[in-house]
């Protein structure tokens, strides 16, 4: 059985980061609740107060300005999937989305509840990593930006404090010449946790790699990207051999920032190759 609360529905954020803030810790926020909703029925949470943004109107927007799109945190991922702006300047991102769960998932789950929830096996995380996005704060002690990957403390941990809220995610806008993809491995081909997932964004320049960033979800303890990886392929023709040594990299880098566990031997030659695909859908796109 869920435990009791006090259910409150702001409809601005200032109402809602003074709730936050009144509640010292023991207030969460819900959106579309695929993830709170379960925890609450296990437990795992038992907040005094439920406080739902979905009212609030400035965490449902996505907009274009200044090269950059902005992407509120009560944005579904159905409204991401479908946007024309994710699909025009940022397709990696509206590709993982697509791919989320159910429709009905996508029609109740938000950018914001993947982001806070911090599951390594979030859809959007890899894709937000290589569009190096920011995510805007804000609590009672004022305002804050920062990079995506600082938000997160450890799987499933965030460090955000109690009062702050996260509004939106920021990124620059891709250039029309960036090729991308997003793969992601599940046990089944709908509405399962992924396993493993890539994200890549690059550019070519007479056939070699001009800028590349690659990120992988479901290997390691925090989001991150494939810096050496991507220092490696710059300025590099992409071809059958160079891409086979990076994919060697980036299973080295796996195993260096998680271990070695019982899941690396099944772990390792699939991330391998899942990044060859990925990078041969980038390329023929």
């Amino acid at each position: 059985m869920i435990p009791s609360f006090d259910y409150k529905i702001p409809n601005t954020i200032q109402k809602a980061i003074e709730l936050l803030w009144q509640d010292e810790g023991k207030a969460k926020i819900i959106a579309g609740g695929t993830d709170l909703v379960i925890s609450l029925r296990n437990r795992d949470h038992t907040p005094n107060v439920i406080v739902d943004v979905t009212k609030i109107e400035e965490l449902q927007k996505i907009e274009e300005r200044n090269g950059t799109i902005s992407v509120g945190a009560a944005v579904t991922h159905s409204e991401i999937s479908s946007s024309p702006l994710i699909k025009k300047y940022a397709k990696v991102l509206s590709d993982a989305a697509s791919e989320i769960g159910s429709p009905q998932i996508r029609n109740l789950g938000t950018i914001g509840g993947n982001i806070i929830n911090a599951s390594p096996s979030g859809d959007t995380i890899p894709p937000l990593m290589v569009l190096r996005a920011v995510g805007r704060i804000i609590s009672k002690k004022g305002e804050r930006e920062a990079p995506l990957y600082q938000l997160f403390k450890g799987p499933y941990e965030t460090n955000l404090k109690h009062h702050e809220l996260l509004t939106q995610v920021i990124f620059q806008k891709l250039r029309s010449d960036t090729r991308s993809s997003f793969l992601r491995l599940a046990r089944r081909n709908a509405m399962a946790i992924a396993r493993m997932s890539v994200a890549i964004v690059l550019r070519l320049e007479k056939n070699r790699i001009e800028e590349i960033r690659i990120a992988v979800g479901s290997v390691t303890p925090t989001p991150q990207r494939f810096s050496e990886v991507e220092t490696f392929l710059k300025g590099k023709a992409p071809n059958g051999e160079i891409l086979q040594k990076a994919s060697l990299m980036v299973s080295e880098m796996m195993i260096h920032q998680s271990g070695i566990r019982p899941s690396t031997s099944y772990k390792r030659p699939v991330v391998e190759a899942l990044f060859m695909r990925a990078m041969r859908e980038a390329l023929e796109r």
